[in-house]
C-alpha cells in the first residue's frame, strides 16, 4: 500500500475536521479512523446531536460531542486544513457558532460536503428546496449508495467499514441456516422510494420462508436484529450465515458492507445504476452480494439453505473480496487524495459526471425508478392500516385476559 508524499518525500501532514449533525450511523467516525491510520494523518469527529431520534438506542462508537467538547472542536476548526462537512450542514449552519462556515469559505478555508441522503431528504430535514442543496457552492462528495445519482458534481467516495476484532461466530456452523435480518426503519416498502427497507414486506417473506422451509425438511432459523446498539448488531451478524439488507430499493447500505466483511453471505437487490456506481468505486464487476428482489427472495433463500455449505463459501469469498478490492487503507487513500484536491482548488467543483438533460435524467434515475413501480405489485401484499391495529388491539386483550 503506498503512502502519501508530500513534494519533499516526507509524509504528508494532514489535519481535518469533520462535522456532522446526526451520528449517520458512525460513516464520519469510520473514514476517521481509516485516516487516522495514516502517516501524518489527524482527521477528528464531531456530532451536534449524538442521540437524536433512532439513535437513542442505536448507538455507535463516537469521538467528540459539541455539548462536551466545544472548546476543543473551535481549536480544531481552526487548525484544520480541510473541514469535511457531512449531510445537513451548508454554509449557512449555525449551530455550531462561533464557527463561522460562510466567513472560512469566504477566507479560502478548504471544505468538502458529504452526502448520505437524497436532496430531497436534505432539503426537507433542513426545510429548504433541492434546488438550494444542489446550488451549495461547496465541493460535493456521494456516498457509493443509491444518493448518487441524484448528484451530478459530487466525487462518488465508498463508505469504510472494519471487521471487528472481538466480533466473533460465538455458534458453530451446521446444518441450521441462521439468516439475519437488521432494519433501520420499519415503514411498508411502498411507503417511499428510499427512506425504506420493507420491513413489514421482508418480514412477511420471511415467515412464509420458514413455514416452506418446515415442509420441504430444510433447518433455519431467523433472527430479526432490533432497536440493539451497533456493537450487539455486529455480534448478532456475525452469528448469521446468510443477512438481509434492502430486497425493495435497489441499493445496498452499510448493514451489507459490514456482513460482507464478516463473511457473511449478503442478500441485497442492486439496481442498474447500483452496479454501475459500484464499478464507478471499486472498479470490479463482482460484488459478492446475492443480488435478488424481495419479489424473487423466497424461492433464491429456500433454495440456498437446502446447501449450507456453499452459503459459508460464499461468505468467505465475500470477506475475501472486501479484503482486496474495499480495505480501509485504501480508502483512507481516496479522501486524501481528494482532500489535497481540495486544499489546492478550494473553490474548484468536481467534474460533472453525467447530465442533467432527458438522457441523462433517464438513465440516471428515471428507468431504475420505472422497474422499481413494477416491482410492487408482485411483494407481498400487507393487511390494511386499520385490520392491523385491530389485530394488535384484539390480541393484547385477549393476552390479558389469559
Amino acid at each position: 500500500m503506498r503512502t502519501l508524499l508530500d513534494p519533499a518525500g516526507h509524509p504528508h501532514r494532514m489535519r481535518a475536521l469533520h462535522l456532522s449533525i446526526t451520528p449517520l450511523v458512525g460513516a464520519p467516525g469510520n473514514i476517521c479512523r481509516a485516516l487516522q491510520q495514516r502517516p501524518g494523518v489527524q482527521a477528528r469527529w464531531c456530532v451536534l446531536q449524538p442521540s437524536v431520534g433512532s439513535y437513542s438506542k442505536m448507538v455507535f462508537e463516537l469521538d467528540l460531542t459539541w455539548e462536551r467538547d466545544r472548546d476543543e472542536v473551535i481549536a480544531l476548526a481552526d487548525g484544520a486544513d480541510v473541514l469535511h462537512l457531512h449531510n445537513f450542514i451548508d454554509l449557512q449552519t449555525q449551530d455550531f457558532a462561533p464557527i463561522d462556515l460562510a466567513a472560512l469559505w469566504r477566507a479560502g478555508k478548504p471544505m468538502l460536503r458529504h452526502f448520505h441522503s437524497t436532496p430531497q431528504a436534505v432539503a426537507r430535514y433542513m426545510r429548504s428546496t433541492e434546488a438550494t442543496v444542489q446550488a451549495c457552492p461547496i465541493p460535493k462528495l456521494v456516498i457509493a449508495q443509491y444518493p448518487e445519482r441524484y448528484y451530478p458534481t459530487a466525487r462518488v467516495v465508498p463508505n469504510v467499514v472494519f471487521a471487528p476484532a472481538n466480533t466473533q461466530r460465538q455458534r458453530p456452523r451446521g446444518a441450521t441456516v441462521r439468516i439475519g435480518y437488521a432494519p433501520s426503519r420499519f415503514n411498508p416498502g411502498r411507503a417511499a422510494r428510499w427512506d425504506t427497507k420493507g420491513y413489514p414486506e421482508t418480514c412477511k417473506m420471511l415467515r412464509r420462508l420458514q413455514a416452506s422451509a418446515r415442509r420441504a425438511g430444510v433447518s433455519l432459523e431467523v433472527d430479526v436484529i432490533e432497536q440493539v446498539t451497533h456493537a450487539e448488531s455486529l455480534r448478532r451478524k456475525a452469528d448469521c450465515d446468510v443477512f438481509i439488507d434492502d430486497l425493495v430499493t435497489g441499493s445496498y447500505h452499510l448493514n451489507t458492507l459490514e456482513s460482507l466483511v464478516l463473511g457473511v453471505a449478503c442478500v441485497t437487490y442492486l439496481d442498474g445504476r447500483m452496479l454501475r456506481t459500484l464499478y464507478e468505486a471499486t472498479g470490479q464487476v463482482d460484488f459478492p452480494v446475492i443480488n435478488v428482489g424481495l419479489e424473487h427472495a423466497h424461492d433464491v433463500l429456500l433454495n440456498a439453505c437446502r446447501d449450507p455449505e456453499s452459503i459459508h463459501a460464499i461468505g468467505a469469498h465475500s470477506r475475501q473480496w472486501m479484503g482486496q478490492h474495499w480495505p480501509a487503507p485504501t480508502v483512507a487513500d481516496v479522501f486524501l487524495g481528494i482532500y489535497r484536491d481540495v486544499i489546492a482548488e478550494p473553490r474548484a467543483s468536481f467534474p460533472r459526471r453525467f447530465g442533467n438533460d432527458e438522457i441523462g435524467r433517464w438513465l440516471s434515475v428515471g428507468g431504475d425508478d420505472a422497474l422499481w413501480a413494477a416491482r410492487r405489485p408482485h411483494w407481498p401484499q400487507l393487511a390494511p392500516e386499520w385490520m392491523s391495529k385491530t389485530r394488535g388491539t384484539l390480541g393484547r386483550l385477549l393476552k390479558g385476559r389469559g
